[in-house]
């Protein structure tokens, strides 16, 4: 037995809900009341879409058009980190997309080990996998690719200093990539730590909702736990590495026109 259907009259009497933050908003005098109202009704007009995209999609279930919707899904993520990072995404595109790219390639090998391939390359099962990875793997990267950027902006003499002194380009810039990759890993170990004490997580969730046993949501759930936080590790990796080929010049100098202005 799946989940019980919500009648559309009862979901728009509960996002009257949302009348309770515009109201804080209001009071505090937060200027972001328009931004909510317009973020939700896109919200809306998305997920409706990619509601009727998915019944046709899931009802073709061709593997080579549920992997083009992962490419999609992949572009689409890049626009979003590097805006949220303010880097130019005609620089970085490139670059970006190939490690996130190999990273989901590197994981979804992985899900061999515990599903076969017809079932893992089914519309059900590859497209709401890759969704939940990339969706929460945004954060770790944006928040990498930020820190090390702008630790390379605002410390170039350390930077330039270790270069000085006979180090190589990978030498000079590891420990900007390390103080990067520890700010995006953190909160994901934290909520790793605590899950299923301090929240009941979105996957484990959809399972039992869905219908199965919370033994077997469990099995899933720490399956794309794993998953998620290999590929957020991965990819904020690769990422660094990547776009460290397109952001510095022969003379690794931090090109300048890398960044958009926020």
């Amino acid at each position: 037995m799946g989940a019980r259907p919500i009648d559309l009259f009862s979901l728009g009497i509960f996002s009257l809900l949302l009348l309770v933050p515009v109201a804080i908003f209001l009071i505090l005098r937060v200027p972001r009341i328009r931004s909510l109202l317009i973020s939700f009704v896109r919200m809306v007009v998305q997920l409706t879409l990619v509601a009727l995209y998915l019944e046709t999609i899931f009802r073709i279930n061709n593997p080579l058009i549920n992997l083009g919707w992962i490419l999609v899904m992949v572009l689409v993520a890049c626009g979003a980190i590097t805006s949220q990072s303010g880097l130019r995404l005609k620089r970085f595109l490139t670059p970006l997309a190939a490690a996130y790219l190999l990273s989901l390639a590197s994981i979804f090998g992985a899900f061999f080990i515990v599903l076969e391939p017809q079932t893992l390359f089914s519309a059900r099962y590859l497209i709401p996998l890759g969704g939940m990875i990339l969706g929460n793997i945004l954060r770790s990267n944006v928040i990498t690719l930020d820190r090390y950027f702008n630790g390379l902006r605002k410390r170039p003499e350390e930077y330039i200093t270790t270069l000085s002194m006979g180090a190589s380009a990978w030498e000079a810039r590891k420990p900007f990539m390390a103080d990067a990759l520890k700010a995006a890993v953190s909160p994901q170990i934290a909520t790793i730590a605590t899950m299923g004490l301090v929240s009941l997580p979105g996957m484990m969730t959809g399972q039992i909702l869905g219908g199965n046993s919370p033994a077997v949501a469990i099995q899933y759930q720490i399956l794309i736990m794993i998953a998620i936080f290999t590929t957020a590790t991965l990819s904020s990796f690769l990422g660094m590495i990547l776009a460290s080929r397109r952001a510095f010049d022969p003379c690794q100098r931090l090109r300048t026109g890398l960044f958009h202005s926020r």
